[in-house]
């Protein structure tokens, strides 16, 4: 007698197992992805105002620079102060090679995040065997020894009076003249060029990132973050983890600070202030710890509210026009307001930051859609 074994009926309520949700997941953010990256090159189309196409280029800038403070802060668990020195470090390094030696952006712009990440190598062993605030002590530090680096070497920094930055030109082409054919008929202005140049190199980063935090040194980071002693234990070198968080941290901070002075065409040592490094970690406090998109919606956010206070401060009562005269609220001191306040109020009520604002709705959609399809 021949015994035929028949695979057992599935029940349609739990065909869907943790496998099922993860590639639904997968698949889900890679339309959102998508969705964001269409978004990103129809701007300059949509966008018609010049401020706006202005504060938007420095909010890419700004976003590699943020993904880098993830990197070390979101990521690995450390704090540090010291991001405006190695902003300033890719700065000098592109405008040395840039102007001084005349080299084109394809070499400068990877110096620059090549010499500030040996910048990094160089002080994160020290940095990183202190922790929390005595970290953050430690690296604000930097701040005061990078000013007088800058103010003192006048023959790389121009002392004061600061310097010119490296132009970005492509084929011959500076960027902030906008991009000819060669009939000289204009496809691009300053504003568009200059936004699809920032937005390749923060996409470039943002896949760079993306991909570390899924590698399993992405995953020491994460480790050490949580518990390193843990991590010791479990076999996870903590010093060196802390330390690769460091350079990679401070090498795409090099790179921002290159995009930046070379979008701004001249730079002074008087800007790489400690509000610049505490601008980069409210970044990622607004806008979600520990993600890739988070850093990118708190640069966003951090650049684009001053403006949205202009804007809408003409309509405020109780906004002065001219501080000296009656000592009233301006609109730069009410940005400053609500910059802190923001902070505040993200980690009383959303410590997840916008990141997590945004993502709630979107399950909320996905669990109706899938539980509609059952």
């Amino acid at each position: 007698m021949t015994t035929t074994l028949e695979p057992a009926p599935v029940d349609d309520a739990t065909a869907g197992g943790p496998a099922d949700v993860v590639r639904t997941k997968k698949r889900s953010t890679r339309v959102w992805v998508a969705v964001w990256v269409v978004a990103m090159l129809l701007v300059p189309w949509v966008v018609q105002s010049d401020l706006w196409m202005g504060v938007g280029i420095f909010a890419l800038i700004a976003a590699v620079g943020a993904l880098g403070m993830q990197v070390i802060t979101g990521f690995a668990g450390q704090i540090s102060m010291g991001h405006a020195v190695f902003m300033a470090i890719g700065a000098y390094t592109s405008a040395w090679l840039g102007v001084d030696v005349g080299l084109p952006v394809w070499v400068w712009l990877p110096a620059a995040a090549v010499v500030a990440g040996l910048a990094g190598a160089l002080v994160g062993p020290a940095a990183v065997r202190i922790r929390g605030l005595y970290l953050a002590v430690a690296t604000l530090a930097l701040i005061f020894i990078g000013t007088y680096v800058w103010e003192t070497w006048t023959s790389m920094s121009g002392g004061v009076n600061g310097r010119t930055a490296p132009a970005v030109e492509i084929n011959g082409q500076d960027l902030l003249d906008g991009y000819r054919s060669s009939g000289g008929e204009e496809i691009l202005t300053s504003f568009q060029a200059w936004w699809y140049f920032a937005l390749a190199v923060l996409l470039v980063v943002t896949v760079l990132t993306w991909n570390l935090k899924r590698s399993r040194l992405g995953r020491a980071f994460m480790a050490v973050r949580d518990r390193d002693i843990a991590a010791g234990v479990a076999g996870i070198p903590v010093t060196r983890t802390k330390v690769v968080a460091f350079v990679v941290s401070s090498s795409l901070a090099g790179v921002s600070g290159a995009l930046l002075v070379s979008y701004m065409g001249y730079f002074t040592p008087s800007q790489w202030t400690m509000m610049v490094s505490v601008d980069f970690i409210a970044m990622v406090v607004i806008g979600g710890m520990g993600t890739v998109a988070g850093a990118i919606l708190g640069a966003f956010f951090i650049k684009a509210m001053p403006e949205m206070v202009n804007v809408v401060s003409p309509y405020l009562p109780f906004v002065s026009k001219d501080a000296s005269a009656d000592g009233g609220v301006t609109a730069p001191l009410l940005s400053q307001f609500l910059y802190g306040l923001v902070i505040v109020l993200v980690l009383i009520f959303e410590p997840k930051g916008l990141v997590a604002l945004f993502k709630r709705p979107v399950d909320w959609v996905r669990a109706r859609i899938s539980g509609g399809s059952k």
